[in-house]
């Protein structure tokens, strides 16, 4: 008899693919996910080689390479990755964009081409995730400086993007695109007025509580900023703040001593956000990342509330990483996928998909993971059968969301 399943929060596992095609390994791409799939645009890897047998037939990426003009789909349920058409009409600018999940709309801002920073983009981008056709977004307004490694959150009908660099340039600029109008507006330009203005930066992180806009590490070619001091914008007042965050008390330094550690410096660290349902209290999570000498692999959580920041020591990722891409499920399910890592002190890019439960699920998320652990190969009975043995529908759909799920959900696909 085989292992028994058990749930194992915190702990990282890693998936491998269950199908024939997957995607290569890469850096500088970004994830999202939904309830049923991960979704991977764009990244980069300069380091296949024009014989590779899996890309040599490619002629999207013969015109493209090193960067990868591609939009992947990973089913959560069955490990299948899939790639979806539409790459004829994907832009060039393909490393560190800024993406964002809105219903079946994946909205892709920014980015860069190789080399990085010559051509920039500040054009954005709507893909339908149902069968991967984007379109460029016709946007009228004060358009943002076109730069790579920018943030953005959602909030309501609008999109805000804040900092990004040029390749030359750093700034920590807000912008926001409102999506009824599809007009952009400059919100803040930072121009030293305000003690408070941040740094320029790239390849920080957001988070957002319905009020404030908070700016997480990120840094230059040469700096990397750290998390003791968080700034913040607040939407109400229009204006930037600094603000003290709480080391953990209980950490632990090299030498023992408790030091009240918050995270060390970093850029092109991920990211992810949850809320609880009962205290309605914001909770982001970093991980990995680096700082221009070494590469992280700690992961830190950090109550936006009592801007208290506490280390996950029984948590951590299976490699230090950086230039990956973290994405959160609605039920509290980090996935982790790509970046580089440091392999017999040299840099390498990973294919790696991890996950991680950073939170305690319902009942009924813990027994799909456990059936589908003793029954590996659902997605090949029928719906009916799987139906008349008591599964759910919601949890047949994710088998077969091709089918069921996304035609349902069509109406949030949002048009422009």
């Amino acid at each position: 008899m085989g292992k028994m399943y058990t749930f194992k929060p915190f702990v990282f596992m890693n998936h491998k693919a269950k199908s024939c095609e997957k995607p290569k390994a890469r850096s500088g791409h970004r994830i999202v996910c939904d309830e049923y799939n991960l979704y991977s645009y764009g990244g980069f890897n300069p380091s296949i080689t024009n014989d590779d047998p899996d890309m040599q037939n490619d002629h999207t990426w013969t015109e493209s390479r090193p960067l990868f003009k591609e939009l992947w789909k990973f089913s959560l349920a069955t490990q299948q990755w899939k790639r979806l058409p539409g790459r004829e009409r994907m832009p060039n600018e393909l490393a560190s964009n800024a993406v964002v999940l809105k219903g079946n709309t994946l909205l892709v801002y920014g980015g860069t081409g190789v080399p990085f920073g010559e051509s920039c983009s500040n054009q954005l981008y709507s893909c339908n995730i149902n069968d991967g056709e984007m379109l460029i977004v016709n946007a009228t307004g004060d358009f943002p400086e076109p730069q790579y490694g920018q943030a953005v959150i959602c909030d309501g009908p609008f999109l805000y993007t804040v900092g990004g660099t040029s390749g030359y340039e750093y700034t920590c600029d807000i912008h926001r695109f409102d999506l009824r109008t599809k007009s952009w507006e400059a919100v803040y330009i930072c121009a030293g007025r305000d003690p408070h203005e941040p740094k320029g930066r790239y390849r920080h992180e957001l988070a957002f509580d319905g009020k404030r806009i908070y700016v997480l590490g990120g840094g230059t070619a040469m700096e990397a900023y750290g998390f003791i001091e968080i700034p913040a914008y607040d939407l109400k007042t229009n204006r930037w703040m600094t603000l003290n965050t709480l080391g953990d008390p209980n950490s632990r330094s090299d030498n023992d001593q408790s030091t009240n550690e918050v995270p060390r410096p970093r850029r092109c660290h991920g990211s992810v956000q949850y809320t609880d349902e009962n205290t309605g209290v914001t909770t982001v999570v970093i991980s990995g990342g680096y700082n221009g000498s070494q590469v992280f692999n700690d992961i830190w959580k950090l109550d936006l509330k009592l801007l208290q920041w506490t280390r996950l020591n029984q948590c951590k990722l299976p490699r230090p990483v950086y230039f990956h891409s973290t994405a959160l499920t609605p039920v509290g399910r980090m996935y982790a996928f790509g970046g580089i890592i440091r392999k017999r002190d040299e840099a390498e890019r990973t294919d790696a998909v991890l996950s991680v439960w950073l939170t305690i699920p319902k009942l009924s998320e813990i027994c799909w993971e456990a059936i589908n652990y003793y029954y590996p190969n659902l997605q090949y009975h029928t719906a009916d059968d799987l139906l008349r043995v008591g599964i759910p529908m919601k949890y047949v759909r994710r088998l077969d969301n091709d089918c069921n799920t996304h035609i349902e959900r069509q109406s949030d696909w949002v048009k422009f």
